[in-house]
């Protein structure tokens, strides 16, 4: 009978350690599931920071500043002006090819205006490459500074008004070219869809302007 006894003791308290061995798997168990314990009712616990994100429109952004109207402006009224000079150059050369013509094979005079034309030929091509070249340096020049001034003011936008990230939009132009032209525009477009929420082409262009013709009073 005693025996018995001890059986029964032995029995329940196997019984006990393995209901509690069974308890500690199942904690274990939602304590991985569920990660560490949170904080209590209550206390202050931070949800997840949402991502902040705008949309620029650069070619809008290009189009509307006004300063980029102006040396646009300042550009073709250069470019003009080389233009008409090579066209003068080149009525001078006409000019002087038909004086030429009508002078007497091998004589002296002939000679000399033949020189002059050979002179003056290689002037304009000279200056041809010259108004090139430098009309290429200026609006190399004038782009990267507009550039920098766009991308400062969206790079002001997203400090002061803490986005997380501003993407650059673009619409390719899909009515011209051939097919590999197409292929390349539909490939370089950035983004597909945004919502009007999100775009800060306006604002930007707004901010660009006015501190554009801030600094040109008085001017």
């Amino acid at each position: 009978m005693k025996q018995k006894a001890l059986y029964e003791a032995k029995d329940k308290k196997r019984n006990w350690m393995f209901l509690y061995a069974i308890v500690s798997f199942v904690c274990l168990c939602l304590f991985v599931v569920n990660g560490f314990p949170k904080k209590a009712v209550g206390a202050d616990v931070a949800s997840p920071k949402m991502l902040k994100i705008g949309v620029v429109d650069l070619n809008d952004v290009f189009s509307k500043y006004e300063k980029r109207k102006k040396n646009d402006a300042q550009l073709r009224e250069q470019e003009s002006q080389y233009q008409k000079s090579i066209n003068d150059k080149k009525k001078e050369l006409v000019s002087l090819n038909e004086k030429i013509q009508l002078m007497d094979l091998g004589s002296e005079a002939r000679k000399k205006d033949e020189e002059t034309f050979e002179k003056k030929n290689m002037e304009l091509e000279s200056f041809a490459k010259f108004a090139e070249k430098n009309l290429v340096k200026k609006y190399k020049s004038y782009f990267e500074s507009l550039y920098s001034e766009v991308c400062k003011e969206v790079e002001d936008i997203g400090k002061r008004e803490q986005y997380d990230l501003i993407i650059k939009k673009e619409e390719p132009e899909l009515q011209s070219g051939g097919i590999s032209e197409l292929q390349f525009k539909v490939g370089i477009k950035t983004v597909l869809y945004y919502s009007d929420t999100l775009d800060l082409t306006n604002r930007v262009i707004d901010n660009l302007n006015k501190k554009y013709a801030e600094g040109t009073k008085g001017k």
